[in-house]
């Protein structure tokens, strides 16, 4: 007989992973020091630097304190759905893939190029750095939203996507929010991008059904 339940590896090495910084940082506690942040967190002119570890290393850690549970929370649910449903390889992708793009994006499509037309959001994003695995688990998060059976999928989709513009706006019009408004522009980019990956391949259908021999 083999095991019938379903096993969540990825998800599981990443709350892992998580933690252990977390413990490293003291962000299971309290919020990020200045120092890790300037070690670990990421930043769009870290790219013309070419810092590029550092694309690896800010979704490793949180801002600590509440929103380091909140992040287990959100990998948990988000990314334990998404492996529970495409299959441990499919949801590392997503996770990975959404979260390079998301910073990618971001950098060189809007706070850079905002920043050089003298935009003082865009420079505001461009200097701020950021930390956090939210852009991978709303890729996973869209891609399970994007698994729901029709119209739910548009539904949720179009829900969530609208929260996530109004919390951009929320935040939007305070100068001293760089980090924030940073974190709700990744969201908007990396929920769609994880809601159209969808349609890249098809879904691992062994991971949907329990199996017995």
């Amino acid at each position: 007989m083999k095991n019938s339940l379903p096993r969540f590896p990825f998800t599981l090495m990443m709350l892992t992973l998580l933690g252990l910084t977390a413990i490293w940082t003291h962000t299971h506690t309290t919020t990020i020091s200045a120092e890790w942040l300037n070690r670990l967190g990421f930043a769009p002119f870290d790219l013309l630097a070419l810092n590029l570890g550092r694309l690896f290393t800010s979704a490793m850690v949180t801002a600590g304190g509440r929103v380091f549970w909140e992040a287990l929370g959100m990998v948990t649910f988000a990314v334990g759905l998404s492996e529970w449903l495409t299959g441990s390889r499919r949801a590392a992708l997503t996770f990975w893939g959404v979260h390079f793009s998301t910073l990618l994006i971001e950098s060189l499509a809007i706070a850079l190029p905002m920043h050089w037309f003298g935009m003082s959001l865009g420079s505001l994003v461009a200097l701020s750095r950021d930390v956090g695995p939210s852009a991978g688990y709303f890729g996973a998060l869209g891609l399970v939203s994007a698994h729901l059976k029709y119209p739910w999928n548009l539904v949720s989709g179009g829900l969530i996507f609208i929260a996530l513009e109004f919390a951009l706006l929320h935040v939007s019009g305070n100068n001293n929010l760089g980090a924030e408004v940073s974190a709700d522009i990744a969201h908007i980019i990396a929920f769609p991008l994880g809601w159209y990956s969808s349609k890249l391949v098809n879904y691992d259908k062994q991971y949907t059904t329990i199996q017995s021999q």
